[in-house]
């Protein structure tokens, strides 16, 4: 089934990569090539030269422990194949790791594949696969924290102890949101614990404790170095991602709104439609299917015991009620309480809670809600067997249902598309410098297919991974002249420029480092692209045209044209030609330098 779900890069998974290309696919696929280059050269990643040129910055790649995971494929076969073994690993997973848990909660064997196959079959996960952000697809790991928890509160050996904290800190080293939904469960897992042994009902608390202990230090032992490390790239000076809280209440109140009808609604019903709002790929999908719903309804009303119903139930009604974020949102606006917005549970634990005010995808909480139906549903082929009921067909029923409402009637995409990755050779000639791509203007998610272009070229850019323009194009006459002539309507450039002006501003790019200018022809209007390369023959060295790219050389260095000589490895996308972390970086100053005049 994981086969079925990635087999768009069946063909070539050296070349093609699961997602659009107008997402977040460039930006990973890139964060592959670069971790794997910077461990096996020995640096840690948490810093790179290579994007917001000249200074670069603090960065935690979000999905470095897929990296590691990985890195046996991305040294043999490049960063594009060890991303799509990645997803197609965690896919698996997701499988693997609700079934083991929905087994033991529901004791039925039936029910464990038919929770493992819901649950991998959560149409948010196809979701995020279309969006290209891989991290969010290490779902599995999740269930197998909550198993190992479940098997320590049964029976608290230091042993297991230790194995449960490992499997949460694992959890959530590959996914911090995941790691915060283990937690969660987990708090309601020792609740009912706690109960039980007061009613004398199971261990005591006196034998819980030794093992919680040394869970507890094994999970802050393992998980503490990296979340310190990923911290510290979010607050530095110089972070390229970051994640304060007030920027977040933006966007999740704005950007993130999740309707409460999406949860129900088939079809292609996003919320918020981020292509008609801001003119994004990404979807965002939050349905979760009746094939999940009803026999998870099933195993609620029919299963024993019923304290494991009610803690399920209670665990999928909590991340449900999460979902929704801060305010309630249904219908298409902000439900309206004596002249303000409903609030939410959210609201007030994001106020209260420190980790809480970084989540601005209150939407990911439906993975959760997905989880705790499909253990729900276990629950229910249990009650169906000790009820006598045809169980090979109830469940079958539910797992062809589950896999056609997901496929073919929810709002995510299927089969998920590809971005081929395979930049023209001839940018393997570009060394010695910093690297612009134009179009400045091209969305920010899909700017990120720049980035698999540097993963040949090997240059620094001066694009970051949020930042819409950077910053250090506005200091210089040369490159501020080149983003007027794309944003303005004037179809012709007048018959003299401001000549000083531009030849001290391109005079500041060189002493700076900056060396070669990329212009993507097919990113531009009709209107806009004769006046660019005009500007740019006159001021600048014109020295290949082809594969719908021109490359300009800024430097007065005389050399020849580039060719299709370039390296025949530079089209494949090789550990060879994956981003150095030291790769030909100039040397920063401390500003960029403003031209007189």
């Amino acid at each position: 089934m994981a086969g079925w779900f990635c087999w768009p890069v069946a063909a070539d998974p050296v070349h093609l990569a699961l997602g659009h290309v107008g997402n977040d696919v460039g930006n990973h696929v890139w964060g592959y090539g670069w971790v794997a280059a910077s461990l096996t050269s020995g640096h840690l990643p948490t810093h790179t030269t290579l994007l917001s040129w000249p200074n670069g910055g603090s960065l935690w790649f979000i999905d470095a422990f897929d990296v590691l995971l990985t890195l046996p494929v991305n040294l043999l076969w490049g960063p594009v194949a060890a991303y799509n073994a990645a997803n197609l690993f965690n896919f698996w997973l997701a499988g693997v790791g609700a079934r083991a848990l929905a087994r033991r909660v529901s004791g039925s064997e039936w029910g464990a594949w038919v929770a493992g196959m819901c649950f991998m079959a959560t149409p948010q996960l196809l979701g995020q696969a279309y969006n290209g952000i891989s991290e969010t697809l290490a779902v599995g790991w999740l269930p197998l924290a909550l198993l190992a928890l479940d098997r320590l509160l049964e029976r608290p050996t230091l042993r297991a102890g230790a194995l449960a904290g490992l499997a949460q800190a694992v959890a959530t080293l590959f996914n911090w949101y995941y790691g915060l939904f283990g937690m969660m469960v987990g708090a309601l897992m020792f609740a009912r614990a706690a109960l039980a042994a007061r009613r004398g009902d199971g261990p005591s608390f006196r034998a819980l404790f030794p093992a919680l202990v040394l869970g507890a230090l094994v999970f802050v032992a393992v998980a503490g170095p990296p979340f310190s490390l990923f911290a510290a790239s979010m607050n530095a000076d110089d972070a390229l991602v970051t994640r304060d809280p007030d920027f977040v209440w933006k966007t999740l109140v704005l950007h993130n709104m999740t309707d409460g009808v999406a949860l129900f609604h088939p079809g292609r019903f996003y919320s918020p439609d981020l292509k008609t709002v801001f003119g994004e790929d990404l979807i965002v999908v939050v349905y979760v299917g009746y094939a999940l719903w009803v026999p998870a309804l099933v195993g609620a009303w029919f299963a024993r015991p019923r304290g494991t119903v009610v803690l399920w139930g209670a665990a999928a009604a909590g991340f449900g009620l999460l979902a929704l974020g801060p305010f309630l949102y249904w219908g298409g606006d902000y439900t309206q309480v004596a002249g303000g917005w409903l609030p939410l549970p959210f609201l007030a634990l994001f106020k209260l809670i420190p980790m809480f005010s970084r989540i601005s995808h209150a939407y990911r909480f439906v993975i959760g809600l997905s989880l705790a139906l499909s253990v729900l549903a276990a629950m229910g082929v249990r009650a169906a067997e000790r009820r006598g009921w045809d169980v090979p067909v109830y469940v079958t029923a539910i797992v062809l249902l589950r896999l056609f409402e997901t496929t073919s009637a929810s709002s995510a995409v299927f089969p998920v598309v590809t971005t081929a990755v395979d930049p023209p050779a001839v940018l393997a000639q570009l060394e010695g410098g910093a690297v612009l791509d134009l179009p400045v203007g091209v969305p920010i998610l899909a700017r990120s297919r720049f980035l698999l272009e540097q993963l040949v070229h090997r240059q620094p850019v001066p694009f970051g991974l949020n930042e819409p323009t950077p910053k250090v194009l506005y200091y210089n006459h040369f490159t501020q002249y080149l983003l007027e002539l794309e944003r303005s309507q004037v179809t012709q450039l007048p018959s003299r420029g401001p000549d000083l002006d531009l030849e001290l501003g391109r005079a500041a790019l060189v002493d700076m480092g900056l060396k070669w200018i990329l212009v993507h022809e097919g990113d531009y209007p009709a209107s806009q692209l004769p006046k660019v390369e005009r500007f740019l023959d006159e001021h600048a060295t014109a020295v290949h045209a082809g594969d719908g790219l021109r490359i300009y050389r800024l430097d007065p260095t005389v050399e020849p044209a580039l060719g299709p000589e370039a390296t025949a490895a530079a089209g494949t996308v090789s550990p060879e030609a994956t981003v150095s972390p030291d790769a030909a970086a100039p040397a920063p100053p401390p500003e960029p330098q403003v031209p007189a005049g």
